[in-house]
């Protein structure tokens, strides 16, 4: 399995760079990179073609893919590769979205942002983000240098961890337009670091701010809550009257106050009192919508 794991990431690796810069490799580049022989690498673009991947090389032109590939080739392909890179469970829903927006340069955004989090190399990314300024609401594009840490799975996208401009952030990988790796190494964090970051992470939210917060669960929602987990950190305690209280620490009382005003009756704040404050202010936002 160790054996399979190791080619299929090989591969996948291989077609993310002749995709990223077609007609640039040659077999022999491929061979030094990843330590093995001239053969192996020409097995290697025999099975890919066998997937459904059209990728040649031309004399004197380096090696490409020819033909469109179908986004389904490409889906079975990135769920296999994020399954043994990413060492996460594979969600549907989220590698639908990334494939929809980037098609076949999912692959070259995976491979590369994987093999600089491998190797600890800096890249530069073009950023999609929203303008919010009142009355300029706008799409724009910004070219942004990152210390990228881990992939991972939120919300419905996959998102990428990453150190920019001094501070850990998370980037929705569809609104990666396009990248590049540098040259420039940083030092790894350690796993435990990671998993410190999302300890207190509700959702999607990262954020170096603490917050304990308790919450009082009436009926639908002390059944509805049981069969799942919200976050790592919490503690449901039944209440003598019938009702559960849920204790966690979350980094963002903002984003936990929207989810409170969206799940509607039986769930009430207990603390923190601007915690309470925030979600009647959001919930009177929402109904100045219907007014």
């Amino acid at each position: 399995m160790k054996d399979f794991k190791t080619k299929f990431k090989r591969q996948f690796e291989i077609l993310g760079k002749v995709l990223m810069e077609p007609n640039t490799f040659y077999i022999t580049d491929f061979e030094v990179l990843f330590g093995v022989n001239s053969l192996t690498i020409k097995r290697d673009l025999s099975e890919l073609r066998a997937m459904g991947i059209d990728i040649h090389s031309r004399k004197g032109k380096g090696l490409s893919v020819l033909a469109k590939v179908s986004d389904e080739t490409i889906k079975d392909m990135v769920l296999q590769y994020i399954g043994m890179a990413v060492n996460q469970s594979s969600y549907n829903k989220a590698t639908n979205f990334l494939i929809g927006k980037h098609h076949i340069q999912t692959v070259p955004i995976l491979t590369t942002l994987q093999s600089c989090i491998d190797n600890g190399r800096a890249v530069r990314i073009k950023y999609e983000k929203v303008d919010e300024n009142p009355g300029k609401e706008k799409i724009i594009i910004e070219e942004r240098d990152v210390e990228p840490y881990c992939i991972f799975q939120s919300d419905k996208n996959w998102r990428l961890l990453a150190r920019h401009n001094g501070t850990i952030k998370q980037f929705i990988l569809t609104k990666i337009k396009s990248i590049v790796e540098l040259d420039k190494t940083f030092e790894r964090i350690k796993q435990e670091q990671i998993d410190e970051i999302f300890s207190s992470s509700f959702k999607s939210w990262l954020g170096n701010e603490r917050y304990k917060v308790r919450l009082r669960l009436l009926p639908p929602w002390t059944e509805r809550m049981k069969p799942g987990k919200l976050m790592e950190s919490q503690k449901i305690i039944e209440d003598k009257d019938g009702s559960e209280i849920l204790e966690t620490v979350v980094n963002s009382l903002k984003e936990i106050a929207s989810w409170i005003v969206s799940r509607g009756e039986g769930v009430i704040v207990i603390e923190p009192s601007e915690l309470r404050e925030l979600v009647i202010k959001t919930a009177k936002g929402v109904l100045n919508n219907y007014d």
